[in-house]
């Protein structure tokens, strides 16, 4: 929780003296979205993280990782979007390799555990990116930046309050680790991230995220000596099948939400 915390605070800071003219153009009407997608992203940040603590990187990547999954689902049922059968195929695919996951989970009760909040991140993130396609056709960057980790922040502060997690009195390594977090993927990957969301659909941004489970799997190996379990990897291939099937098929219609 401190950790997200500190992720959208710090964030929200350096970006604020960025927009103070495009703050004044703003309108009551355009916070709504971002705040929203700030309420989306503490969600996503708060479970995601959490299920680093109680599951293994690798299943906690490749379950965070189906997000566009989950953007296809809500295309269709809120939005109403006709789906092609590859589409439903490549669900079936990345929820069988789910399973794989879930199911060779070591850690028994607590990797279940771990696995659940990586899969709610994964939602939340696919409704945070769905509220940046469509708050960024009309806001800058810097100013849906700012609000998006503000609310996040302000979402999270009271939850670490409550929970009695420790916000400072960390050591040096600590810190820096934070600080790495804090500029390299909220300020140079959420942040770019939310920049092409004003021209490209939610579930192209994410099927670049793809690449992000192989490498994590690799540094936690390397890191840690943390080794998946066995069916990490016939459900990790299955998972990323899926969501190239979901992708592809989804990228030949028009576009999402106009």
């Amino acid at each position: 929780m401190a950790i997200s915390f500190w992720r959208c605070a710090a964030g929200a800071v350096l970006l604020a003296p960025f927009g103070r003219s495009g703050f004044r153009k703003m309108d009551r009407a355009g916070w709504g979205l971002p705040a929203l997608a700030g309420i989306l992203l503490a969600l996503h940040f708060a479970t995601w993280i959490t299920s680093l603590e109680l599951t293994s990187v690798a299943n906690s990547v490749l379950l965070v990782t189906t997000a566009p999954i989950f953007v296809a689902i809500a295309a269709r049922y809120l939005l109403k979007e006709h789906m092609k059968a590859a589409v439903w195929i490549g669900i079936v695919v990345a929820i069988a390799g789910t399973s794989l996951i879930a199911g060779g989970a070591g850690g028994g009760a607590a990797s279940l555990r771990g696995d659940l909040l990586a899969l709610i991140g994964a939602v939340t993130v696919a409704g945070y990116g769905l509220a940046a396609q469509v708050a960024r056709r009309t806001l800058g960057i810097i100013e849906y930046a700012v609000i998006t980790y503000g609310v996040g922040a302000v979402v999270l502060l009271p939850v670490c309050l409550a929970t009695g997690a420790e916000l400072w009195g960390y050591s040096p390594n600590t810190w820096a680790a934070i600080a790495g977090i804090v500029i390299g993927p909220q300020l140079l990957g959420h942040t770019m991230l939310n920049y092409v969301a004003k021209d490209i659909d939610a579930t192209t941004i994410y099927v670049a995220v793809m690449a992000e489970p192989p490498i994590a799997i690799a540094l936690a190996y390397l890191l840690f000596a943390e080794a998946p379990s066995l069916l990490v990897y016939p459900g990790g291939a299955a998972i990323l099948i899926g969501i190239l099937m979901v992708s592809t098929a989804r990228r030949q219609r028009p576009e999402l939400l106009e």
